[in-house]
């Protein structure tokens, strides 16, 4: 017998059944529907040529870099009938029962074209599952797993895996019932660029979830810190600029930042026109380390200000105010045609209000920062005093000043006496000072702690 090897196209993506069961590609109906389509494309051209594939199934059904389904590994026949193959384990076992159509249990039965359909609705069904092994097929069928087909394809699988071989389809009217009930007509390569497009804004998590066609519900979570910035002067330098020059400005800062808050275990919320927001304990909690992430990040933001300059404008120092506060938040995705990953409740506006009541190249921080840094441990801070925020009243509010044993952070150390000094009062007397409310004091206890 001569050595036989059969030179084929690569296909980068692997088989149909390694994409399917991977959980790091998450793929919605869009593609399995594409992914049907071309199965049985492929097998027609087969069938037209009386070719029987006699093999059938997700393993040897390949994709190439632009997700195209392919059919490899049919023919040849007389020549596997050599093969000497290794007893199956007890899963690939399984699988041939699957795969294999009743009237071809006996091994030296000749392969049929209706043997080929009735295997084919087993690669299409296994898309609808995320775990390495079918559900028994009256299962299947009954569509009691999880994440079914949205569609009639159960009828399509009913037919063709009935044990008349007369009463199957045939492959060409399977890829018209698929291309009819398929409701995106557009190719898995513009399906995946939408896909990047619409999902790019959202935390993989929550991407990845809208890609498989599960309903995102709103969570909310305990504890978060939320960051708020802006620049200072940012309307005054708009309009000695073009709009060209503020895109510019805007997109090599905000390309900065995006640069250093990868570093931490951070979240962008959005930008709008010079606010940048950002949050961190959502959506993957971290104890109480999100104000430290926050505020370490912060620091950062700070210091590349410092030595940023405006491409327009060389000379000019860009000053940016930020602040922080930390609190209880909703976050959930608003909207379907651009969805976005929103944060809602009273910490929001409380951060925003820490911003706009900030000063130029300072972070200022509420008092429920201060208690979590404070058990954190490693950040220098100067308690402000007490502050009028709009829609909250009074609020004893505090300047972070950097972290201790950081040499950016003069005030640490005896060379520097005028600096401002941190603070020395413990947290347990300003709680009974301040009372229960973070951040928030009585009218009668307008005090300043010195």
């Amino acid at each position: 017998m001569p050595n036989v090897a059969i030179v084929t196209e690569y296909c980068p993506k692997g088989s149909l059944s390694d994409v399917l069961l991977n959980e790091d590609i998450p793929l919605n109906w869009g593609f399995r529907f594409s992914f049907a389509a071309d199965i049985a494309r492929g097998m027609a051209y087969l069938h037209q040529h009386r070719i029987s594939h006699a093999r059938l199934r997700s393993q040897n059904c390949v994709l190439d870099d632009r997700w195209v389904c392919k059919i490899s590994d049919y023919g040849l026949r007389t020549y596997r009938k050599e093969d000497k193959a290794e007893p199956p384990s007890t899963y690939q076992q399984r699988l041939l029962e699957v795969y294999t159509p009743p009237e071809c249990q006996d091994p030296n039965t000749e392969p049929s074209l209706a043997g080929d359909v009735f295997s084919d609705p087993v690669p299409v069904e296994d898309s609808s599952l995320e775990c390495a092994w079918c559900p028994p097929l009256p299962e299947l069928i009954s569509s009691k797993t999880d994440n079914c087909c949205p569609c009639p394809a159960d009828y399509l699988i009913r037919r063709c895996r009935t044990t008349n071989p007369a009463h199957r389809p045939t492959f060409e009217q399977i890829r018209k019932f698929v291309n009819r009930i398929n409701p995106d007509k557009v190719s898995p390569v513009d399906m995946m660029m939408n896909l990047m497009e619409k999902y790019s804004m959202l935390p993989k998590q929550v991407a990845d979830d809208l890609r498989q066609g599960k309903p995102s519900q709103a969570k909310s979570y305990v504890s978060a810190t939320v960051f708020f910035s802006d620049i200072v002067g940012f309307t005054q330098l708009s309009s000695s600029s073009t709009p060209y020059q503020v895109v510019d400005l805007l997109n090599k800062l905000y390309t900065t930042f995006d640069d250093i808050i990868d570093n931490y275990d951070v979240y962008k919320v959005e930008t709008i026109g010079d606010a940048y927001m950002v949050v961190s304990g959502v959506p993957r909690a971290n104890g109480i380390l999100h104000a430290a992430q926050i505020s370490s990040m912060a620091l950062d933001l700070i210091s590349v200000c410092r030595t940023f300059r405006i491409p327009h404008k060389p000379n000019t120092q860009l000053q940016i105010r930020a602040g922080i506060h930390a609190g209880p938040v909703v976050a959930g995705v608003v909207g379907t045609k651009m969805p976005r990953y929103c944060l809602f409740g009273d910490t929001v506006n409380t951060a925003s209000r820490m911003e706009s009541t900030s000063q130029a190249l300072k972070v200022q921080c509420s008092s429920s920062v201060f208690y979590l840094l404070e058990e954190v441990g490693g950040y220098v801070l100067q308690c402000r005093g007490v502050q009028q925020v709009k829609g909250k009243g009074d609020m004893v509010t505090y300047w972070l000043e950097g972290k201790q044993g950081d040499l950016r952070y003069k005030a640490v150390t005896p060379d520097n006496p005028s600096s401002p000094k941190p603070v020395t009062m413990d947290a347990e007397g300003e709680r009974d000072l301040f009372g229960s409310i973070p951040g928030s004091v009585n009218g009668d206890l307008l005090l300043s702690p010195e």
